[in-house]
């Protein structure tokens, strides 16, 4: 694989824009799971999710599992620990905050993520790094601020999320440079599908469901949100740092907020539009430092 320094411009903003198009579809989530699990349990629909996307790819790369080896099955179960963890916390805290705010809560992990880069990692983001994530991170407050911010349950829960994905991004980063990023997404996905399955099982919620909404979210979000989201988002860390990742991600809140006030009719506030400028623009901030590629640390 190739190292982040190496990586030609060009080849840099490719991967950047298809990780700016995974947040987008992921942007629309969180409300459609709002409405989903007042019909489903959410280990129930990330079962159905999952397992549906481990279909999918198995159909796609059935060739290329034979070159499928243990060290690959063991660092993709272990990245998809922590896939599952931020899935997991997610879809349950949504069930006692909303969608605008677990949106909020879920982008913490672009603060997250050159803290521990910096701790775990001993990479320290270069100085336009570190003010895109500023600026991401005011944006991020200012989309979620309506006067007063109440931390309940289901934000303490989101935020654990919050955490899981950081490592997540981390781990990724590290991996993909050794092994093949497809399968790697193959078994993180069927690690979310065979832990979210025994979740399942210990609450009792496995049950048949012919509801045309609920298996609509589930195509929409094993296609889209899981399968061609997962796997873009694991090529394209080859040739961008984890920093800037979870930088483009924090655009995620943005298209959550934007879609649950067309979907759901959630307000956005006058605050809330500079917030999402703001992010926005620390985005841009943090690509800037692409002509300088060899300054690139984290």
């Amino acid at each position: 694989m190739t190292e982040y320094e190496e990586v030609p411009l060009k080849r840099r903003v490719k991967a950047d824009l298809a990780l700016l198009l995974v947040v987008f579809v992921w942007g629309t989530t969180f409300a459609i799971m709002k409405d989903v699990f007042s019909i489903v349990t959410p280990f129930y629909f990330l079962t159905l999710r999952f397992s549906t996307a481990v279909l999918v790819l198995i159909l796609i790369f059935h060739r290329r599992l034979k070159k499928l080896d243990l060290e690959t099955i063991k660092l993709g179960f272990f990245v998809g620990i922590f896939l599952f963890g931020g899935f997991a916390f997610q879809v349950v805290g949504l069930n006692y905050t909303t969608a605008s705010k677990a949106g909020f809560l879920t982008g913490l992990s672009v603060v997250i993520v050159p803290i521990l880069s910096a701790v775990i990692l001993k990479k320290i983001p270069s100085i336009l790094t570190i003010v895109g994530v500023i600026l991401a991170a005011v944006g991020l407050g200012l989309l979620s601020f309506n006067g007063q911010f109440i931390f309940n349950f289901g934000d303490f829960l989101v935020f654990l999320c919050a955490i899981s994905l950081a490592v997540y991004i981390l781990l990724v980063g590290k991996y993909v440079q050794q092994k093949d990023s497809i399968l790697l997404t193959i078994v993180q996905i069927t690690t979310v599908a065979l832990l979210s399955g025994i979740a399942s099982l210990l609450e009792g919620s496995f049950k048949v469901v012919m509801d045309p909404e609920l298996w609509g979210a589930v195509v929409y979000m094993a296609l889209f949100a899981t399968t061609f989201a997962l796997v873009v988002q694991n090529k394209a860390q080859e040739f961008t740092t984890p920093t800037r990742t979870a930088i483009i991600f924090s655009m995620e809140p943005v298209f959550a907020a934007i879609f649950a006030y067309f979907y759901l009719g959630e307000i956005i506030s006058t605050n809330g539009y500079w917030g999402g400028l703001l992010i926005v623009i620390g985005m841009f901030v943090a690509e800037l430092k692409l002509s300088k590629p060899k300054e690139e640390v984290a």
